[in-house]
């Protein structure tokens, strides 16, 4: 179940030069960050979508405090899910870019211009944020995995890419459109590049900063996520097979 609730503050249309942005921000739990996180946001985009999932503390009331259009699931789904139903809600207003980032702070809201500005010179339909030009303070685990990862879905996807799993990126308005999501899970990053891939858009990646404060609390369940990742990556070559031997058939 998805409600929709209208914030009561709306960011005005500032200047021409961000009123073509806008945020969408997947919020579980986050309290602590979520007022900094809209509030800095705000000041780079014209419209800021948070999406409650679930959370059963006050993530919500502040990110409409603080600003944002608000939309709350009734119970925990996941990311993915999430991610869904922000684009979902989007889906038939007009904007050039979403700007896709994380609530717990991991992200600056200022380095939003970054991804605008590498979509405008790639002419690119998807902007990944990389962490990996400087990854200080990325756990060393998160690191391993993160590097793998990317090799296999820069594989899969036909591009290279050296932060597949980096939560921060834009997608323009046709990639926002077209592109399906079907998982629930932090396995939707991989998801959303595969989709990417499939529908010959253009992606790009530039360099943005690795934040993880000392008191940093991830969602993510590194063995957990590992095996949707493997999953979803097992379900893409079946269904690569599959089509592969229906079109040797047909041929045949």
């Amino acid at each position: 179940m998805v409600m929709f609730v209208e914030s009561e503050t709306l960011l005005p249309r500032r200047r021409q030069s961000v009123a073509d942005i806008v945020a969408v921000i997947p919020a579980y739990q986050a309290e602590k960050t979520i007022a900094e996180v809209v509030h800095q946001t705000r000041r780079r985009v014209a419209r800021c979508i948070v999406v409650d999932d679930g959370s059963r503390d006050k993530t919500g009331i502040l990110a409409r405090r603080a600003g944002a259009e608000l939309i709350t699931h009734a119970s925990n789904r996941g990311k993915g899910a999430a991610l869904r139903s922000g684009l979902v809600y989007l889906r038939e207003e007009e904007f050039n870019y979403c700007v896709l980032l994380d609530a717990d702070g991991q992200h600056d809201p200022n380095e939003i211009p970054r991804l605008v500005d590498a979509a405008r010179r790639a002419n690119a339909d998807v902007v990944c944020g990389t962490r990996m030009s400087n990854p200080r303070g990325m756990p060393w685990l998160r690191r391993a995995t993160n590097t793998l990862m990317s090799r296999i879905t820069s594989w899969l996807c036909g591009i290279t890419l050296s932060d597949t799993q980096c939560g921060f990126r834009l997608l323009s308005q046709h990639a926002a459109k077209v592109i399906e999501l079907r998982k629930d899970k932090f396995e939707v990053e991989t998801e959303i590049l595969v989709e990417a891939a499939r529908h010959k858009l253009v992606v790009t990646e530039v360099p943005v900063s690795s934040i993880y404060a000392a008191d940093h609390s991830s969602h993510i369940h590194p063995l957990r996520d590992t095996w949707r990742f493997v999953r979803l990556v097992a379900m893409i070559l079946a269904r690569r097979l599959g089509r592969a031997v229906r079109q040797e058939r047909h041929a045949a």
